[in-house]
């Protein structure tokens, strides 16, 4: 298994290990507490936010140039030229690591290799040479849906060369892993035969993620939840539009922000003032104690391959509002755990936090049904479905 940075690899490789499946997990972050230890001190606050990983140290490796160019992009970002420079650098840290893992893939024994996309094509090339079979970890949808829904902010330059490696990479891919059925059905739109894609729906750590403890929560104003970056892949214009509308309609609503800024972060100058909380990026512990705070999340999404925050919020009781583009959308029951609004609607968005505000013991009567609904979606049951999943794909005939 390799990765180039973190993402659900890390649950990825626990699975396969307790299975029996693994041969060894390759990324660019650390994973285990003495590599980090060894991170030089200006990079340490990138990284300090991973949490080890449970696995034997034997099969980890870490590559620290990948982290290091991107510690280099981030200092470049600050808009124009700028912004272009840390795109063009990200993308030669994720190909630097694909080719020191192609490198190294003569070192271990192995009968399969899962890479992550824009990270996999020289090591495909190389497992090919191997007879290894090739997985493909397909994080996001399809590249031509993306494009179909939201465009990009790379240079096109860029752009252009990341498609034909994305091409290239579903090429050599014996097999292609979403992680919802909604991502999946983008890869067939794009003509990936549909036995050739496969969607192996993510989790959520339901231990931190849990209702708070005690009775009914002392009165205060209803509060939406968002969680994540502040651009307008998620949303982000579309959720304060809505809720502007619905703050003049109801004024004690509230709106809590959690995650980094992004390219649609400008937009909150003009919202509603002394409404909205903005918090910035937190840890797992701090998201969970933000949605035990709130009363619903809402993800507006234009395209969300997944959504780890909505198993999230269902674990901890919180009731999710999302549009039809997210893929853990296939985990709201309409009514009893959230609600589905078509994606950029933002009139039905806004219908719909509406009735939330006015509602709130409706709201509330939902806690049980979202936590039961998370009970589907624990780490635990990502591991059962993905090593079965891999054990069948990777035996005989599993490349064919």
């Amino acid at each position: 298994m390799t990765h180039p940075g973190r993402q659900h690899s890390h649950q990825a490789a626990v699975g396969l290990e307790r299975a029996g499946l693994l041969a060894g997990y390759w990324a660019g972050v650390p994973a285990l507490a003495e590599q980090l230890e060894r991170i030089p001190a200006v990079l340490r606050p990138r990284l300090a936010r991973y949490a080890p990983v449970p696995l034997a140290a034997k099969r980890v490796r870490w590559f620290p140039w990948t982290p290091a160019l991107r510690r280099l992009g981030d200092g470049l970002l600050g808009g124009g030229v700028f912004d272009t420079g840390a795109a063009w650098i990200d993308f030669a840290a994720c190909r630097l690591f694909d080719r020191w893992a192609a490198v190294s893939l003569p070192d271990v024994r192995a009968d399969a290799v899962i890479a992550c996309e824009i990270s996999a094509l020289d090591t495909f090339r190389e497992a090919r040479r191997r007879g290894m079979i090739t997985l493909l970890d397909a994080p996001s949808l399809h590249h031509s849906a993306q494009d179909r829904l939201h465009g990009t902010t790379d240079p096109p330059a860029l752009h252009r060369r990341i498609v034909r490696i994305k091409e290239a990479e579903i090429a050599l891919a014996d097999h292609v892993l979403t992680v919802s059925e909604l991502a999946r059905q983008t890869y067939l739109d794009a003509g990936v035969p549909a036995a050739k894609v496969h969607a192996v729906t993510l989790g959520a750590d339901t231990e931190l993620f849990a209702p708070a403890a005690g009775g009914e929560p002392e009165p205060r104003p209803f509060t939406f939840l968002f969680a994540g970056a502040a651009i307008h892949r998620k949303g982000f214009d579309l959720l304060l539009d809505a809720f502007a509308r619905v703050a003049a309609a109801e004024p004690e609503v509230r709106l809590c922000l959690v995650g980094p800024g992004g390219d649609a972060a400008h937009l909150l100058d003009r919202a509603p003032a002394g409404r909205i909380t903005a918090c910035g990026p937190t840890d797992q512990p701090g998201l969970a104690a933000a949605l035990r705070r709130a009363e619903c999340l809402v993800l507006p999404s234009r395209n969300d391959s997944y959504g780890m925050v909505v198993a999230e919020a269902l674990a901890s009781g919180v009731p999710a509002l999302v549009s039809e583009m997210v893929g853990a959308k296939d985990l709201v029951r309409e009514g009893e755990t959230g609600w589905v609004v078509p994606v950029e609607d933002v009139e039905a968005l806004t219908e719909r936090m509406l009735w939330c505000v006015r509602h709130p013991a409706e709201v509330r009567t939902m806690r049980d049904a979202c936590r039961r609904a998370a009970e589907t979606a624990t780490w635990p049951a990502y591991h059962r479905r993905l090593a079965e999943l891999v054990g069948r794909l990777a035996g005989p005939g599993g490349g064919l």
